[in-house]
Order: C-alpha cells, then structure tokens, then sequence
C-alpha cells in the first residue's frame, strides 16, 4: 500500500494506491496532518508540494526510512502524463498548466516536461481578491456568485472602445481592461466575482495559449485544484474559442497530478 500527499499553499491532494487501484481525496493542511500521523502501515509515502515537510515532520518514527520527498514540478507532469495515457488520450506532446496557488505552465514532450512560464496569478488571486473586494474567500460561494454575475459591469470589453465591435460576438466579449468599467461603482458582489474569476482564467489562458504557439503544440492541458470546477472550465473553454484556440483539456483527476506523479517519480529513483 502506498500513498502519495501534494501538501500546497492552500489543499493537500491525496492518493492512495491499494492491490493497483487509487482513491483520491483532498483536505487542508491540519486535515492532512492528521492523516499523516496515522501512516503506519503503509510501505512507501511519496510527498511533495511546499508543505510537505509539515507532513514529513508528523509521519510515525517507523516510516522515516520509507519517506521519498519528490520535487514538485516534476510531480506535477509525471502525474498528469500518466493521467492523460491512462484516459487514452495522445499524450506526446501537450501544454500543461499548473493552476493552484500560483500558476506554472510546462511543455511536456515524450514524457518529460519543462517549465517554460508561469505567473503569480492564480487560486490565491482569486480568493485574495474575493476576500478584499466581496467579502468571502470561499471557493463554492466565489463559483456562485460568479454564476450569476455580469462581469460586463467591472470590465471594459472591446466593444466599450469601438462601438462597430457590439456586433461582432467575439469582439464584444473580448476584454480591453480588466475592472476598467466606468460603470464599476454599480457592480454587485455576484458582478465583481464574474470579473475576478475572468482576470485569473484569462490570465492563464493568454499564458498558456502563446507558449502553446510559440511550441506548435496543439493540446493544452489544465490540471490543478481550481480546475475541477465547471464554470472555471466553461470558462476556459469560451476564451480558447474567442482567442482561436479550442484545444483546452481537463483530466478527470486533475488537482490530484501532484500526489500521483509523486508516486510514479518516487518509485522512478
């Protein structure tokens, strides 16, 4: 029995492999803590993540000699490529965009991946913002709200600049200025949660989509705990058709690419 635990800035993603089968789950860091404490009778625990020497600290004194502490970047796409293999997806070459905290892109060809850009723009954005500006930073109220906001009211759109745009249904989605409305003072909270989550997502999306170009490679792939939430990759998916790039995935599995592939790298070396 073995387990895999990516201890990042905010969740803890879990995989446990029994007889061949995985379970994932995901927690915070206490709630991790307290699983980590109880590890006794597994044969291997592969951490990684910037809190896995948390983890580490609080393991049982029989695990220390069974203790394999992964680098994260490579955890992150030994994971997802195993993902993409194993849901018979083509997994040669793709672009692969870590959306947690912060946000790492990486090309991965042949198995190997390498981290070509990245931002500080991420999950943390997302909550930080929400917090400051809506009162709240938690993620389900955040999606919620999002839901039924107009981000048109906080944003300025193309079509604010060039009238002629408001007929063109893609020139009139297009952002000019992210929270550059002058009608913002008349946003709801539901408004400015919309526009929040579209100053994140299409962050990474223009990112990922000129690495994706600048490599000629077609598929780019978006894992990380936000990821698993149907409006961030409803969202994803509108900006990769407005910008010409319809080539977003999402792995079933996704948040949990870290955990895995420190299983995989660890069981490597």
């Amino acid at each position: 029995m073995q387990i895999g635990m990516d201890a990042g800035g905010s969740l803890t993603k879990i995989v446990t492999i029994r007889d061949g089968l995985r379970e994932y789950r995901m927690t915070d860091l206490d709630g991790a803590v307290d699983l980590a404490r109880t590890l006794s009778g597994y044969d291997r625990v592969y951490l990684t993540g910037c809190r896995a020497g948390v983890l580490e600290a609080h393991l049982p004194d029989n695990l220390k000699d069974r203790v394999h502490r992964i680098n994260e970047l490579e955890a992150f796409w030994a994971g997802a490529h195993e993902m993409l293999s194993s849901e018979g997806r083509p997994s040669h070459s793709f672009v692969l965009v870590a959306f947690g905290t912060g946000t790492s892109v990486f090309t991965v060809l042949n198995g190997k991946g390498t981290r070509t850009a990245g931002t500080a723009v991420g999950g943390g954005t997302l909550t930080g913002l929400s917090r400051l500006l809506i009162g709240t930073c938690d993620f389900e109220t955040i999606m919620d709200l999002a839901s039924r906001g107009n981000r048109h009211r906080v944003d300025l759109m193309v079509s604010d600049l060039y009238p002629d745009a408001k007929t063109s249904p893609v020139l009139n989605e297009l952002t000019a200025s992210n929270f550059g409305s002058v009608e913002i003072e008349q946003a709801s909270k539901e408004d400015i949660a919309s526009a929040v989550l579209q100053l994140v997502v299409e962050t990474i999306a223009v990112i990922s989509i000129q690495v994706a170009r600048a490599h000629r490679m077609d598929t780019i792939v978006i894992a990380g705990s936000p990821s698993r939430h149907p409006l961030v990759r409803e969202r994803f998916k509108e900006l990769g058709a407005l910008l010409g790039h319809d080539f977003f995935a999402f792995l079933e599995h996704g948040p949990y690419c870290g955990a895995l592939g420190a299983v995989i790298t660890g069981k490597r070396s």
